[in-house]
């Protein structure tokens, strides 16, 4: 059992490998699902998710935290996939989205510049200068979008446990490649990896909750005990723990809800 985060450069047919993949493993395949899963989750339009996703941020989106909070709740949907297992996702910021959580395959799927161009000029009929510079316009806005959220640049291989690349690669060549690498134990889902699987899905689920009313806010869990960080004055403390409690007491998971108040002077 494990799970598989594909990358994916536009136009390197990063979908069709995720759905071979899935195919041979019987995993579910996701990607647009996510974000169907956060709209309907937290009443947002698709739309707005889906830019958030996919655009870097404008100057008032670093003022009002906008894409953050949108952002917040598409890592809060695809958790709740995760934490089924048996998982091929691929899509827009998968591998950055669940970080710093072991034994997830992450996969970089890019292709040649010319195998995207040509690809690009089959599905929309545009001339080979226009499906490069709309290729180069994309991965810019993808790299600005990273950078800004993650301070990583998403085409850098060391972020991901391998890379393939169509042109060099046949599309069946680099799924052999992700079925034989994804069967080594160091990509394999433990009842270790579960436990944290669940306590991330439920940190995520509340913070999503109180970015809200807490822009800023940071949560973690370990099982069924949340922890509210927040930096904030020490006078507010009481009166923010009992607003926090109050939005919080009737989640489902959250057995226990602490506040960590660091100080602001």
């Amino acid at each position: 059992m494990a799970i598989i985060i594909i990358s994916r450069a536009s136009y390197s047919h990063g979908s069709m490998i995720a759905e071979k993949v899935a195919k041979e493993l019987g995993y579910r395949c996701v990607s647009r699902e996510v974000i169907s899963l956060a709209s309907q989750e937290y009443g947002v339009p698709e739309a707005w998710l889906k830019d958030a996703i996919e655009t870097g941020p404008s100057l008032l989106d670093r003022f009002k935290y906008g894409k953050k909070k949108y952002i917040a709740y598409i890592r809060a949907a695809l958790l709740e996939y995760a934490v089924q297992d048996n998982l091929v996702y691929h899509g827009l910021a998968g591998a950055f989205l669940l970080k710093g959580i072991p034994n997830i395959l992450r996969v970089l799927v890019s292709a040649t510049m010319e195998e995207r161009v040509k690809e690009m000029m089959k599905r929309l009929n545009v001339s080979e200068k226009e499906a490069r510079k709309a290729i180069e316009r994309f991965d810019k806005e993808r790299k600005k979008w990273a950078m800004f959220f993650h301070g990583r640049d998403p085409w850098d291989i060391n972020e991901y446990d391998m890379g393939v690349v169509i042109g060099r690669l046949s599309v069946e060549d680099a799924v052999n490649k992700i079925l034989d690498t994804v069967k080594l134990p160091s990509f394999q889902i433990t009842n270790e990896i579960r436990k944290l699987l669940q306590d991330e899905y439920l940190a995520a689920k509340v913070k999503s909750d109180l970015m809200n009313f807490y822009s800023d806010v940071e949560v973690t869990a370990d099982n069924g005990v949340v922890t509210v960080h927040l930096r904030r004055s020490l006078r507010q403390q009481e009166a923010i723990t009992e607003d926090i409690r109050e939005i919080l007491m009737e989640m489902p998971g959250v057995k226990e809800v602490r506040i960590n108040i660091i100080p602001v002077y």
